[in-house]
């Protein structure tokens, strides 16, 4: 398995790599020797890299003249010397930590998507390891070509999946609280669904309509356009596929108690009394959970941010639509002469 690392730590924004008042923010090159070069820095919100073999480390945008230390593209094996991972630590961390009965966590067999912090220092990569090192020139088309194929993926296929999830649990839901005739719960429900829809057709469009690149290579891309369509997509629609869920799951989905306490023999009936429906009180809650687990913490953020915030996928719209040709066609239709 290989991950593709690209987010740097970045420091003060208002400033480049060189300006940085501890370059570290950035992965750069300490040294260049005759059987390879060292590396130092910091890769950050890296997903599944600690559970990977090898590590793919990109330039996390475009350098310019003078910033040839940060242009380096390199593969770096799972724990080779002086690579560590600090792995991410947040309320899903501590529950499992803390629960007695994985299974009465919201994502038991599963859990969450690991990330972590990549730090290296001094490590090194010989050179039939290298891809790039002070080739500026190269890092924008390198970024944009990585954000082609994870814009598609990440929007139009793993959020979609969530969603499916989601939906499903949202579904459950409903029908263990008997609410799943009532109109408005039903047109919730299509809203999901169209909504998760969107982002799957772009996903495909972008697949179906990928490119050779570059030509001759064997490769193939995916549609710049509808990659970022698919992106962008799914970063609205999935807020509002969580708040959707969170509405038919109801209150119970942050205010409900600990799934072992309906076996308490002093509490345990008073919960399955409160808590039973048209469904049994342990199905409800679990569904509660499950919707918990994906409405109520990491996911929103998450697919909001994962390949880029939405920022750039407007700004890609901005360069990748032909207004030129529109407004001609707009023109044409209006008799308009140039």
């Amino acid at each position: 398995a290989v991950s593709g690392a690209i987010t740097d730590a970045k420091g003060d924004r208002k400033k480049r790599p060189t300006q940085q008042d501890d370059i570290d923010v950035f992965v750069h090159l300490v040294e260049k020797r005759d059987d390879g070069i060292i590396v130092s820095g910091i890769k950050v919100s890296q997903s599944g890299a600690i559970g990977s073999h090898e590590t793919l480390v990109l330039p996390g945008g475009s350098l310019k003249e003078g910033e040839e230390q940060f242009a380096l593209a390199f593969a770096v094996h799972n724990g080779d010397p002086g690579l560590t991972y600090i792995c991410q630590y947040n309320a899903y961390s501590a529950e499992r930590e803390m629960c007695d009965d994985e299974s009465d966590l919201g994502n038991p067999v599963y859990g969450q998507r690991e990330t972590s912090t990549m730090v290296f220092d001094k490590v090194f990569i010989p050179w039939e390891r290298v891809f790039l090192c002070g080739e500026t020139k190269y890092c924008g088309k390198i970024v944009t070509r990585f954000a082609k194929a994870h814009r598609m993926n990440c929007g139009g296929a793993c959020k979609v999946g969530f969603a499916d999830l989601i939906i499903g649990g949202a579904v459950l839901a409903a029908e263990y609280t008997g609410v799943e005739k009532i109109p408005h719960i039903q047109d919730k429900i299509i809203e999901m669904v169209r909504l998760n829809e969107t982002s799957h057709a772009c996903a495909i469009a972008a697949a179906m309509k990928g490119r050779e690149e570059p030509k001759g290579s064997g490769v193939y891309l995916p549609d710049d356009l509808f990659g970022n369509a698919a992106k962008l997509n799914t970063a609205h629609g999935f807020w509002e596929i969580m708040k959707n869920a969170g509405d038919i799951g109801g209150g119970l989905v942050v205010t409900m108690p600990r799934l072992k306490d309906l076996e308490d023999p002093e509490v345990g009936p008073a919960l399955k009394k409160a808590f039973s429906a048209t469904g049994p009180a342990d199905k409800r809650l679990k569904v509660a959970k499950f919707l918990q687990h994906w409405t109520a913490g990491l996911h929103g953020p998450g697919t909001w941010h994962g390949a880029g915030a939405p920022q750039s996928q407007r700004f890609m719209f901005t360069v990748l639509t032909d207004f030129e040709s529109k407004k001609k066609m707009a023109k044409k239709l209006m008799g308009m002469k140039e």
